[in-house]
């Protein structure tokens, strides 16, 4: 009986998968002589594969890698020149010769030896290069200019500016927050101290700081606060 009724299922089956076959036959064959269907199927393949064919191309030439997981990789960011973000951000590169005491001093005594020492940012470098190109002696200097520089040395005679311009120059670049950097003028009798109150990055990556001075000329005492901002050659420039 066993054996009978096996034989009887596999009969069945055996029919089951010839009537089956030429169905599946019919439509693969309705598939292809349907011009609609054979021209899209031909045309997308062949559109992958040029598509596929110049992005291979593309990344060769350029030595990119190429992943057909996570296509190709994105576009390297744009350069942009530091002098140009510079400039963008604070209208322009302060000199030397934005400097109140440059302008206003240099044939004056200068005790603190301000210029001599090209604390002054651009001064050495200027005064030792050729052609204007910029040196390593424009490194770390200080520009104290425009209204805010103003702000900053108002009622300080050439003298009493020397010695502030030193320690304008030591506390922003000595890097310690919050240190006080002093002056005296023993002639008469000013004096004054400056410091970092923090160090920052501006959103184009300028390394920056806030500052407080207080002088005291005739003992009364004078306070000022503002920001500097270390320009693309080095030199500490106050910005506001």
């Amino acid at each position: 009986m066993n054996t009978k009724k096996s034989l009887a299922v596999t009969m069945a089956a055996l029919m089951t998968a010839t009537a089956v076959q030429p169905a599946f036959a019919q439509g693969r064959i309705g598939r292809e002589r349907n011009e609609a269907y054979r021209n899209g199927y031909d045309d997308g393949y062949r559109d992958a594969s040029r598509d596929a064919y110049r992005q291979g191309y593309e990344d060769g030439r350029a030595g990119r890698r190429y992943s057909d997981r996570y296509g190709p990789p994105p576009p390297p960011p744009v350069a942009v020149d530091r002098d140009e973000r510079w400039r963008a951000r604070y209208a322009r590169t302060y000199t030397y010769n934005d400097d109140n005491f440059y302008q206003e001093c240099r044939q004056t005594v200068d005790p603190a030896g301000v210029i001599a020492g090209a604390l002054i940012g651009g001064l050495l470098g200027n005064a030792i290069s050729r052609g204007g190109a910029r040196t390593g002696g424009t490194i770390a200097g200080v520009v104290i200019g425009g209204v805010a520089g103003a702000a900053l040395t108002r009622n300080l005679d050439c003298e009493d500016r020397s010695y502030a311009y030193k320690t304008y120059y030591d506390g922003f670049n000595a890097g310690r927050p919050n240190t006080a950097y002093q002056w005296r003028n023993p002639k008469n009798g000013h004096y004054g101290d400056f410091r970092v109150a923090d160090y920052y990055n501006d959103p184009d990556g300028f390394r920056c700081a806030n500052y407080t001075q207080q002088i005291f000329i005739n003992g009364r005492p004078q306070a000022a606060t503002g920001r500097a901002c270390q320009q693309p050659d080095g030199t500490w420039a106050i910005v506001n």
